[in-house]
C-alpha cells in the first residue's frame, strides 16, 4: 500500500461518496425508480426473437441447399430398375403372420406323410404313410438278412452299448 495518506474521495478514485439512503415514511407506498427499464427488456426480447427466427430461416435454407446438391450429385437409376412409383416391395416379401403360415405348412407336411398319393405319377412313384413305409423297410431288411421278420414297433429299439474295456 501507499505510504501516502489519501482522503476518502481520493481513495474512491475521484467518485463521490454514495448518498445516504432515502427514508420512507411508515405506511407510504414507494418503488425504486432505477430498478428495471421495461423498454430495454422488451428490446432484448424482440432482438432474441428476430435472431432466433433468422437462425431457423438460415438453417432451413442450408438444409434445402444441401438436399438440392445431393439430388444433383446422385447417380441416375439403372435403366432396368423398377419405376419409382411402385410401392410393392420386391420378392421375397416379409410374412405378415409367420406363426399361422408355419402351422399351415406343418399341417400340409403331416397330411402328405400320413396319407396315400402320387409323388411322381408318370414315373410310377407312390407315396404311402410313413409308419407303413418304416414297417415295410424293417420287413425287407429282415428278409434280406435271412432272419425272422420282427414285428414293427412304433418306437425304435435302443442300440446295444459297446462293451466296457478293462
Amino acid at each position: 500500500m501507499d505510504s501516502e495518506r489519501k482522503t476518502p474521495a481520493e481513495a474512491m478514485g475521484g467518485h463521490e461518496a454514495p448518498s445516504p439512503p432515502h427514508v420512507i415514511a411508515p405506511g407510504a407506498v414507494a418503488y425504486e425508480k432505477t430498478d428495471v427499464n421495461a423498454k430495454s427488456i422488451a428490446r432484448i426480447a424482440i432482438a432474441l426473437a428476430v435472431m432466433t427466427a433468422g437462425a431457423a430461416g438460415l438453417a432451413f435454407g442450408v438444409f434445402r441447399l444441401l438436399a438440392a446438391r445431393e439430388q444433383r450429385n446422385d447417380p441416375p437409376p439403372p435403366p432396368l430398375s423398377r419405376p419409382a412409383g411402385g410401392l410393392r416391395a420386391p420378392e421375397p416379401r416379409l410374412q405378415t403372420a409367420p406363426a399361422a403360415e408355419l402351422a399351415a405348412v406343418q399341417d400340409e407336411e403331416r397330411r402328405l406323410l400320413a396319407g396315400y398319393g402320387w409323388a411322381d405319377e408318370a414315373g410310377g412313384v407312390a407315396r404311402i404313410p410313413i409308419e407303413e413305409a418304416m414297417a415295410l423297410y424293417v420287413g425287407q431288411a429282415a428278409h434280406a438278412s435271412g432272419g425272422p421278420s420282427p414285428s414293427p414297433s412304433p418306437f425304435p429299439s435302443p442300440s446295444p452299448s459297446p462293451p466296457a474295456q478293462p
